[in-house]
C-alpha cells in the first residue's frame, strides 16, 4: 500500500513538471506572446536611426516574448561607440521599450599623418576617417588616436581648453594643440594664442575675447593670455 502510494506521487509529481513545461513551452511558440511593437526613444542626437537601433538590438518583431534578452540586447548595443547608455523593457504582452542615449560629437582629433577621429567631450573617439569631417568643430593635434568606442589618452588638457571656448569665439578658434608651455589655439589668419596650463580656461577665453574686441586681428601675428588679465600682443606690421 506504501509503495503504491510512493509511485502514485511520483506520478502527480511528474505530471505537474511535465504540465508546467509543456506550458512553458506552448507559451514560447504562442502568437499571443510575440513582440507585436517596438518603441525606440532617441536622446542625444541624430547619427543612428529607430530601424537601426531594432537591428542593432538583435530584437525582431514575431519573436517571443520570453525569448527576448535584454541584458544580452543591451551589451549589443553598447558595442556601437555612438550610444552612450541604454535601457530595454518588456512591455507585457506585446511591446519592447528601448530609450538610447546618443554621444555627441563635440571636436575633431587629428594626428600629423593625418588620421581624424570624431570625439565625444569625453575624449571618446566615435569614428576615424582620412581626412577632417567639417570644419565645424574644433580639432586638436594629438600624438595618436584610439580606436571608435576608446578614450584618447593624454587630452585631458586640450578638452579643457577646448570647453572653455565660448559661442563667439568658435567662428575663430580652429586648432587646440599642445606645447611645451601648456596648451595654443590657432585662430583664423594663422594667429597663434599661448593659452597656458591651468585647470580651467575660462578667463583666459575671456581675455583673449576683450582683445578681439579691440584689436584687428589681420595685424596680430601672437596672443599671449596665459597671464591672467594680463594679455600680451604681438604684432606684424606687414599683415596690416
Amino acid at each position: 500500500m506504501k509503495v503504491e502510494l510512493k509511485n502514485f506521487r511520483k506520478v502527480i509529481v511528474i505530471s505537474i513538471i511535465f504540465l508546467i513545461l509543456l506550458g512553458l513551452y506552448s507559451a514560447t511558440r504562442s502568437e499571443l506572446l510575440d513582440v507585436d511593437e517596438i518603441e525606440v526613444f532617441i536622446t542625444g542626437g541624430n547619427k543612428i536611426s529607430s530601424n537601426e537601433v531594432i537591428a542593432l538590438s538583435g530584437i525582431s518583431l514575431s519573436q517571443s516574448m520570453i525569448s527576448v534578452d535584454s541584458d544580452e540586447a543591451e551589451s549589443l548595443m553598447l558595442m556601437n561607440p555612438w550610444i552612450d547608455a541604454v535601457e530595454i523593457k518588456k512591455e507585457w504582452p506585446n511591446s519592447i521599450s528601448i530609450w538610447v542615449t546618443l554621444r555627441e560629437v563635440f571636436a575633431y582629433a587629428a594626428t600629423l599623418d593625418g588620421i581624424f577621429a570624431t570625439i565625444d567631450p569625453d575624449g571618446i573617439v566615435l569614428e576615424l576617417s582620412k581626412s577632417n569631417p567639417s570644419d565645424d568643430f574644433v580639432t586638436l593635434l594629438v600624438e595618436k588616436v584610439a580606436d571608435p568606442g576608446s578614450k584618447i589618452e593624454g587630452i585631458e588638457m586640450l578638452l579643457r581648453a577646448t570647453r572653455a571656448i565660448s559661442p563667439d569665439l568658435q567662428q575663430w578658434i580652429k586648432i587646440i594643440s599642445p606645447t611645451a608651455s601648456g596648451v595654443r589655439a590657432e585662430m583664423q589668419g594663422s594667429v597663434f594664442v599661448n593659452l597656458g596650463v591651468s585647470e580651467d580656461f575660462t578667463t583666459a577665453m575671456s581675455d583673449l575675447k576683450a582683445v578681439l574686441g579691440q584689436v584687428e586681428l589681420m595685424c596680430i601675428q601672437n596672443i599671449d593670455v596665459s597671464v591672467r588679465e594680463n594679455p600680451i600682443i604681438e604684432r606684424d606690421s606687414s599683415k596690416c
